[in-house]
């Protein structure tokens, strides 16, 4: 596995990231971008997944959305919104990258986020919610996560607005919400996965966001997983859940549509 770390210029400042690629000597990768949750990796704590995807040949892309990390400036949904789809654009042009295969996967807050950009970037082949933050309205009226978002900023593992953050969520939200985009997803196969233990996301939520798509859709609910997978078997098998689907739809099941259309060619 290659290991290749990115700065990727972004208006008056830059989004920090992480590529990971087979090293096998093929040109082009199907690839999986990340976007991460209010509480984001080191991208040292990514090699686990990218070692399981990138023994199947597939390459993993993760990167810090802006006011995470090295990327700097403040972070916003709208910029969250903006900097997913810089990523896309970026992968679409990079050399690696296999333009008609990339798939998202959008964890807790990044869920939400990759459904909002997923809906209207027909540039996303698949795509996997884990632990998916299935309502910005949650957000707004739900005290522990306001609160759990000002202890970040005060810690400094996320930098908001000096003043106005919540004002500015509400005002983000509008037209930008994952249980009125998601139906949008299709015909684009979509896995969500949930945790047993999580006591964050509740699982009714979830189920309720899974009910509002439309098929291809599958939901997996993973034993002994609470919301940050601290138990490594259900981490185990929440990563293997998440390569199984790309292998299946950015690998076997693109070479399939690529033969059906040579033989009738």
């Amino acid at each position: 596995m290659i290991r290749e770390s990115v700065n990727i210029p972004y208006y008056n400042s830059n989004l920090s990231a992480m590529f990971f690629y087979p090293n096998n000597g093929q040109r082009e990768f199907p690839v999986v971008c990340k976007a991460h949750g209010l509480i984001s990796n080191k991208f040292e704590k990514e090699e686990e997944l990218a070692a399981m995807l990138t023994e199947d040949g597939i390459a993993y892309f993760t990167f810090h959305f802006t006011g995470f990390y090295e990327s700097t400036g403040e972070m916003s949904i709208q910029t969250q919104l903006t900097n997913l789809d810089h990523i896309i654009t970026y992968l679409t042009n990079h050399p690696k990258v296999d333009p008609k295969r990339i798939g998202l996967l959008g964890v807790s807050m990044g869920a939400a986020i990759a459904v909002c950009h997923a809906s209207r970037d027909p540039r996303i082949s698949s795509i996997v919610l884990q632990a998916p933050l299935f309502d910005f309205d949650f957000v707004v009226n739900y005290p522990e996560f306001t609160a759990m978002m000002e202890g970040l900023a005060l810690t400094g593992m996320v930098r908001l607005p000096i003043e106005g953050a919540k004002e500015e969520l509400v005002q983000d939200i509008k037209g930008n919400n994952p249980l009125q985009c998601i139906n949008k997803i299709c015909p684009r196969p979509l896995l969500i996965i949930a945790g047993e233990n999580d006591t964050f996301m509740p699982l009714t939520g979830i189920k309720n966001l899974f009910d509002k798509a439309q098929s291809p859709k599958e939901f997996k609910l993973v034993h002994n997983a609470d919301h940050n997978l601290t138990n490594y078997f259900a981490r185990f098998e929440t990563f293997n859940l998440i390569k199984e689907f790309f292998i299946d739809n950015l690998k076997h099941n693109y070479l399939i549509f690529q033969n059906l259309i040579a033989k009738l060619g």
